[in-house]
């Protein structure tokens, strides 16, 4: 009787306390699987995020190495031009150089033959003059 009532009881204690605490165990692990999950969601936006930064790293270190290339090749073509102008200049220079040497030698020879030529009508002009004296002492001689 009273003493299978009592193990009864204490057994049905027992098993109850024993549901209780398996009802506690699946609530805690519900709470961590739950926990769990978010833990997992979290990581893989995390992954995420890390593979769009690699990614816009990767991108960004290419357009900025072009940049760089792009700038070194439009350096070396300014120079390039800056050579070529340096060039052009001394060779215009050489040029008006040569260009004042013919103009000053032109100059000095037409000089030249601008006073020749006077020389020569003083010269004609000295001659008719005596041969007029000389006509016109000869006329009044007569």
């Amino acid at each position: 009787g009273r003493g299978q009532d009592q193990e009864a009881l204490k057994k049905a204690a027992e098993e109850a306390a024993a549901e209780a605490h398996r009802r506690e165990l699946m609530i805690r692990v519900k709470r961590l699987k739950m926990s769990c999950d978010a833990e997992e969601k979290q990581f893989n936006l995390f992954l995420q995020e890390r593979e769009k930064i690699n990614y816009f790293w990767i991108v960004e270190k290419k357009t900025l190495q072009e940049k760089q290339a792009e700038l070194r090749n439009k350096t070396r073509e300014l120079q390039d031009l800056q050579e070529r102008q340096q060039i052009e200049i001394k060779m215009f220079q050489q040029r008006l150089k040569h260009l004042r040497y013919h103009e000053q030698d032109e100059i000095v020879e037409l000089k030249t033959d601008a006073e020749t030529a006077l020389k020569l009508q003083e010269d004609q002009h000295r001659v008719a003059e005596a041969e007029l004296k000389k006509d016109k002492r000869a006329k009044m001689a007569t």
